[in-house]
């Protein structure tokens, strides 16, 4: 994944827990300006984006305590940050600008470089793509033949000779001096709509029906009818293109009716047997989730056992599924998403506590391979190397249904996504969807209602971008 999405991601989790854009960039040209306060005379180079704009910040700073600067911006559509920066300092009279438009303003600029002993680089930043462009490339050109002591915010310009490469909370080159700006750890630990960010994917225009993903649902016996079509639903509502049910025939003459959804009714009358296996097998699948109403009877475990053996894609185990499967028969292409009864179930221990859970389900992750996401008032997702937190959700969700949601989501997720990020997304965004049912409907929310806050949810999380 590009560092320049990592960073987006984190940016906005850092929003969402209210720490605007605009502070962090506040934050990011205090930092260049520490770092330029031994020269006396600076140029900046400033782009059109949010680099450009830490460096217009700086270009204020710098100029209050006493130094001679000149900003030398870059003509074209400013980020917001960097919009509103760059207004800030065209009211100043102490900043000398001048735009930069193509490659002959530099054969003038070039001379003016020799009374300056420090050259910020702002231009491009994190999101640079390709080959350099005019009047870019000239300029990079430029700076480098100048004397000046030269420093580049965040990341370099490619082609740039730096003497110092100033990141932001990440360190982006191998050579870089890091910075705080004042992120909090939470925007990293816990998930948020940074994630939702990273694991939807983008929608080109140019896509056809199954490019984004087909969500098959093994679930239901005898006694539990409607726990698949809530995985099913949820599952179209995160983004799926085709969301298909497989089922006892006993479920699938009466699960509710819904046009959107496929019912493949398996040879099996009332609980999944290892027969269907060879039939489940033959669909056309992305993701399996498979557990939810499907009975702890024996032919079913046996059934289970099977069927995990011969998938390759991910899995999404839940509800009754983690119920009948031991540990070992977990592996790295499997996500389950337990309650703390079902984890100790499976694991025979769940610790009490935020801090021990957080432990023992890291340790079981590293053991299995598995992505576990153990469900609560926080929930804790981990993969065995990375661990997050995530704390949407209200009292309400305990209501029967939430748990299938979740794993609907997570299944579409699963598709596009690695089974980490696509765990901690589904979990971000279920809960999310779950608050926003709450807002309305209070305690008496059901999982259908939550199902129908999904796209909502995902709405609420775009606003960060």
């Amino acid at each position: 994944m590009l560092n320049s999405e990592i960073i987006k991601a984190i940016d906005m989790n850092s929003e969402y827990l209210g720490i605007s854009g605009i502070v962090l960039m506040e934050n990011a040209g205090r930092e260049i300006a520490r770092e330029a306060q031994k020269f006396n005379s600076i140029a900046i180079f400033s782009g059109a984006g949010n680099n450009g704009g830490d460096c217009l910040v700086a270009a204020r700073h710098l100029s209050g305590a006493g130094k001679k600067v000149k900003v030398y911006a870059l003509k074209g559509d400013r980020t917001l940050g960097c919009e509103r920066n760059f207004k800030i300092i065209r009211g100043l009279d102490s900043i000398e600008i001048e735009f930069v438009g193509d490659s002959r303003d530099c054969e003038r600029i070039r001379g003016e470089l020799d009374e300056f002993d420090l050259i910020i680089d702002g231009l491009i930043g994190v999101g640079v793509r390709g080959e350099l462009r005019e009047p870019v490339k000239s300029i990079v050109e430029m700076i480098n033949s100048s004397k000046a002591y030269k420093i580049c915010a965040d990341v370099p310009t490619p082609g740039i000779k730096s003497d110092l490469i100033l990141s932001f909370h990440l360190k982006k080159t191998e050579d870089a001096k890091v910075v705080s700006i004042g992120i909090p750890k939470e925007a990293e630990l816990y998930c948020g709509p940074g994630d939702v960010y990273l694991a939807l994917p983008r929608r080109m225009g140019q896509e056809h029906k199954g490019d984004f993903g087909r969500v098959l649902v093994v679930g239901g016996s005898r006694q539990f009818i409607g726990t698949p079509f809530l995985v099913a639903k949820a599952a179209l509502r995160a983004g799926c293109d085709l969301s298909v049910i497989a089922c006892p025939s006993h479920v699938a003459d009466r699960i509710p009716f819904d046009a959107n959804l496929i019912i493949n009714p398996l040879n099996s009358e009332s609980y999944l047997k290892k027969s269907d296996v060879d039939s489940i097998l033959e669909m056309d699948f992305d993701s399996l989730v498979v557990g939810n109403g499907l009975g702890t009877a024996d032919e079913t475990k046996y059934a289970l056992k099977k069927l995990l053996k011969r998938v390759d894609k991910p899995v999404i185990l839940d509800a009754d599924a983690l119920k009948i499967i031991g540990e070992s028969q977990l592996g790295d292409n499997m996500i389950i998403t337990p309650h703390a009864t079902e984890f100790r179930i499976l694991f025979g221990e769940c610790g009490d506590g935020l801090d021990q859970r957080r432990e023992i389900v890291e340790e079981k992750a590293r053991k299995t391979k598995a992505t576990i996401v153990l469900k609560g008032p926080t929930d804790i997702i981990s993969c065995g190397d990375k661990t997050r937190l995530n704390g949407t959700g209200n009292p309400a969700m305990t209501v029967g249904g939430t748990g299938d949601v979740l794993a609907g989501v997570v299944g579409t997720l699963a598709v596009k996504s690695g089974n980490f990020l696509a765990a901690c997304t589904g979990s971000f965004l279920t809960g999310l969807a779950g608050d926003k049912a709450f807002e309305d409907l209070g305690y008496s929310l059901t999982a259908t209602d939550v199902i129908e806050k999904i796209p909502d949810a995902i709405k609420t999380c775009r606003e960060f971008g």
